[in-house]
């Protein structure tokens, strides 16, 4: 079977806050965010490698675009891969890849187990060990938490430098809905992203997504975001 050529992460371009390092709920000054962006300042001469790990709402999954993101800005080929997505089509999607500049993986915690994954993984990381590579990697936990089998691919996931993020309290959630509004030019109060979170999910990505649909109902019914406007565009 032929291998499977990559092609760039196809990416939102038309939100000024797509998954940046700008809009990072930690913010541009955050450990984590720089050392991302100064991995690309040395990647002409070194691979560069980094592991993170949180639990969910973390916002580990946020870097991987934004470095995704920053990839793309510097000319470099890139892919996000979820793990949650393709685990089930086989180690064969890995072929290839390793000609890409950036490749972030997500969720690496799921091959755990899976023997003909951990191989391919192993082998992929020799193969992608050279100057002008990087690699993000997120799990859950730490490498040697993961119950991975293959001694050899613990050892690698280990190699980089390793980020563990805490996962985002009701507070930090609220700051970042406020923040992520005001990135698109729509003023949410702190009471009124409290009452989302009060009323919603408390998963960001879905309270992203009611962002969104606030967003339109905003600009469609020229009206600002008020409780009682929220309650009647969601119908809560």
């Amino acid at each position: 079977m032929p291998a499977i050529e990559p092609v760039q992460m196809a990416l939102p371009v038309t939100l000024p806050d797509d998954e940046t390092f700008a809009s990072y709920f930690g913010g541009e000054n955050s450990l984590e965010v720089s050392h991302l962006k100064n991995a690309f300042k040395s990647l002409a001469t070194t691979f560069q490698y980094t592991y993170l790990c949180g639990l969910g709402d973390s916002g580990k999954s946020h870097l991987l675009y934004a470095t995704c993101i920053h990839a793309q800005e510097h000319g470099l080929s890139t892919m996000l891969l979820s793990m949650r997505e393709v685990i089930d089509f086989g180690p064969i999607v890995l072929d290839g890849l390793d000609t890409l500049d950036v490749l972030c993986i997500d969720d690496v915690h799921l091959v755990a187990g899976n023997d003909a994954w951990e191989k391919a993984l192993f082998n992929f990381f020799n193969r992608f060990n050279e100057p002008g590579k990087c690699l993000v990697v997120t799990a859950d936990l730490l490498p040697d938490m993961l119950n991975i089998s293959l001694p050899d691919l613990e050892s690698r996931l280990k190699w980089g430098t390793t980020f563990q993020i805490r996962s985002m309290s009701d507070d930090d959630k609220a700051e970042a809905l406020v923040k992520r509004a005001n990135m698109r030019g729509l003023e949410l109060s702190d009471e009124c992203a409290r009452f989302l979170l009060t009323r919603l999910s408390r998963d960001m990505r879905a309270l992203l997504d009611v962002l969104d649909k606030l967003d339109h109902a905003s600009m469609a019914a020229q009206r600002k975001l008020t409780i009682p406007f929220i309650k009647s565009s969601l119908k809560l």
